[in-house]
């Protein structure tokens, strides 16, 4: 159970409070701040669009959240507005990240373990009272977090690593190699360490989160290093503790990976 929590340790998921108020016009992606973005709809009814045209139509207390930013226009029915309360999202390049769905769009009513988080935050981002900002933050700290829980407990990923986190194989297998994410893992001893064959244990793990185990060791790898480089940690401490035997073996693979070495990526990060 606690896989995920190493996860979003690694991912470090982060929503930051935009807007919140009554919305009576158009508003447009393209106004707010880039990245993930996050909408709870609390009042009123609403057209949502994407780049295919209307995609929903709201007409209930709603939560729309797309992790990795995508195009949309959110247009109230009525002359009354909504009340919206909309963050920006950020999240650390990580194997959670890139097993986010594109866009989430679930009915209040469905998230039966969230409705105290959302009632504070609704009562929060509607008031006006001491450390008000400070408040709002860590409640969609927080929400941010039990909707990436309810995705997992729900099964509503189909496919990916969030979908995996739900065979208990599959979830001992990414926590053992996010545990020890510098040993030298084979196919053969994480299949014996879940109780599988090997051949059964890489079919599985390809078909379910989409690569085969060793890419995925690989990418979890040298996604922990992006983290780690721009904590400021040198590039041969970085290399060892994500499993490389030295600065050029890592540096190799890092560029393999990313078509860029260490080095150059970290000073465009700069």
């Amino acid at each position: 159970m606690d896989t995920l929590s190493t996860l979003i340790s690694h991912a470090e998921p982060k929503a930051n409070l935009f807007f919140s108020g009554n919305l009576c016009g158009s508003s447009s992606s393209t106004d707010h701040p880039s990245g993930g973005i996050l909408h709870l709809v609390r009042t009123g009814e609403m057209l949502l669009f994407e780049d295919t045209g209307l995609t929903y139509k709201i007409n209930e207390p709603t939560l729309i959240i797309y992790p990795k930013g995508k195009g949309h226009r959110l247009q109230p029915k009525t002359l009354e507005g909504c009340d919206v309360v909309c963050a920006n999202l950020s999240f650390k390049d990580s194997p959670l990240y890139r097993a986010l769905p594109e866009s989430i769009v679930l009915p209040l009513r469905v998230l039966d373990s969230l409705p105290n988080t959302i009632s504070m935050l609704f009562v929060e981002a509607f008031t006006s009272r001491f450390a008000q900002a400070a408040i709002i933050s860590t409640l969609l700290d927080l929400l941010l977090l039990l909707v990436i829980r309810y995705l997992v407990e729900n099964k509503i990923c189909q496919e990916g690593m969030l979908s995996a986190l739900s065979d208990l194989k599959l979830a001992k297998a990414i926590e053992i190699i996010h545990k020890q994410i510098d040993y030298p893992w084979t196919v053969e001893e994480l299949a014996a360490r879940v109780g599988m064959s090997r051949a059964r244990f890489a079919a599985l793990f390809t078909s379910i989160i989409g690569q085969p185990p060793l890419s995925y060791v690989t990418e979890s790898r040298l996604l922990l290093a992006k983290k780690l480089l721009l904590q400021g940690q040198p590039i041969k401490s970085v290399s060892l503790e994500v499993g490389y035997s030295g600065s050029a073996a890592f540096s190799r693979a890092f560029q393999r990976q990313f078509d860029v070495t260490p080095r150059a990526w970290h000073l465009k990060q700069i």
